[in-house]
């Protein structure tokens, strides 16, 4: 059976370390792309970044995001971030979002409850992959609740607390030992 269980919310709010967690009790896990993708244009001087080329970016993460999509296929797995995660970014940067991207979303669905961590500025922090200020991670944070609401999924926030005490959580709601 496919269980395909989504962790969201605003950048730098939690979410990598608690894959990393669930990823260390032997979980079937999904890392976050576009940060991948992000460090690889980096290093190669590449322009496929959100604040160079949104776009082409966009596309990027988007093919990456369904690659994981099809190999959680049969598992029960924890994505950091979905495809409905690249609509909402869009929203945000009020971009329009393509047809065909808000039809992926609506025919390719995850587990109906998705996983939402708050904004916590307290172990939020920018980075190189990481550009935003406390206040932009807020507005991601909002979009992203918006499309994932409008997508019909049921949000679950995950309490604030440490990363082992967050990532148990989450598996006594999802009922998973």
């Amino acid at each position: 059976m496919t269980h395909r269980f989504l962790i969201t919310g605003g950048p730098g709010f939690g979410k990598s370390s608690i894959i990393s967690e669930l990823e260390k009790k032997g979980h079937t896990v999904f890392h976050e792309i576009a940060r991948h993708i992000i460090q690889n244009q980096l290093v190669t001087g590449g322009t496929f970044t959100p604040w160079q080329d949104v776009q082409a970016f966009s596309d990027q993460v988007l093919e990456g995001r369904k690659i994981q999509y099809d190999e959680g296929l049969g598992k029960t797995a924890f994505y950091d971030r979905g495809v409905p995660d690249i609509a909402a970014f869009l929203k945000k940067d009020k971009k329009e979002i393509p047809p065909e991207l808000w039809d992926y979303c609506l025919k390719n669905k995850y587990f109906n409850t998705v996983f939402i961590t708050p904004p916590w500025e307290s172990i939020f922090h920018s980075d190189a992959e990481r550009k935003e200020d406390f206040m932009n991670a807020i507005r991601v944070h909002r979009a992203i609740e918006s499309v994932y609401t409008e997508l019909g999924y049921q949000l679950v926030h995950i309490p604030m607390g440490s990363i082992p005490w967050r990532a148990q959580f989450l598996l006594d709601f999802a009922g998973i030992k």
